[in-house]
């Protein structure tokens, strides 16, 4: 299931680590509709696979020291999930926030609108996507506890690790691993760019990419999202 939140801002402006703002606000909408799923979730000191990403859209933004100018008090986040009846609980929590003011760093926003967007039926092994929201390609060292990231630049590191990152995730929804059999993705016209996510700088990748692998992968993938930190606000495509 896709939706698409509109909401309006009292100031033209936000965070320059906004992403932290708006998984604010899933978490709040989740805690306030149903405790359980959002203990199941945000379990404190328990890592949850999610299966869900979202892109925030803005209006031509820039982007100054600590702070991200808009043009305009709207903005929009398109948001995904691969299973349906998550997603309808996701669904039901965001409705219950519509029209309610939801305060930020001296500034606040307020979901005014909710819609489902049609989803593209995915017939073919390849398709072309442009990401709408950075791709980032995880490392993680289970001994140091430290990660490195790897944008498509670097190609032989960043093949490795997507499809790990992809296994990782399908394993929370017991997807089966021989899915990711002939798997590829080929950079069409990408670019390497970092991104703030909370106190750290993260190298990734925008742009579009040509996804050549099983339909049922290409469609989890889709409705998933790619990558790694899905549920902060990466790895969400669109098909072109």
């Amino acid at each position: 299931m896709r939706l698409k939140l509109s909401f309006e801002l009292e100031k033209p402006e936000l965070d320059i680590n906004y992403r932290k703002s708006l998984i604010s606000f899933i978490k709040h909408s989740v805690e306030e509709y149903d405790k359980e799923l959002f203990n199941t979730l945000y379990e404190k000191g328990k890592t949850t696979k999610k299966t869900f990403t979202f892109a925030p859209i803005l209006n031509h933004p820039k982007f100054k020291e600590e702070k991200v100018f808009l043009e305009g008090t709207g903005f929009y986040l398109i948001f995904s999930a691969y299973n349906y009846e998550y997603a309808l609980h996701l669904l039901n929590s965001f409705i219950k926030q519509k029209n309610k003011k939801f305060h930020l760093n001296q500034n606040s926003m307020t979901l005014i609108n909710l819609t489902v967007i049609p989803e593209t039926a995915i017939r073919e092994n390849n398709i072309n996507i442009k990401m709408s929201s950075p791709l980032i390609v995880r490392e993680h060292n289970r001994e140091t506890l430290k990660d490195m990231y790897y944008s498509f630049e670097k190609t032989e590191k960043f093949n490795e690790y997507i499809r790990i990152n992809i296994l990782e995730q399908m394993k929370a929804e017991k997807l089966d691993s021989n899915l990711l059999e002939g798997f590829e993705i080929k950079p069409i016209n990408a670019k390497k760019t970092v991104v703030k996510v909370y106190e750290y700088s993260i190298e990734c990748s925008i742009g579009t990419f040509c996804l050549e692998g099983k339909q049922e992968l290409l469609d989890y993938l889709y409705k998933s999202g790619i990558g790694s930190k899905k549920a902060m606000g990466f790895g969400l495509f669109e098909i072109v």
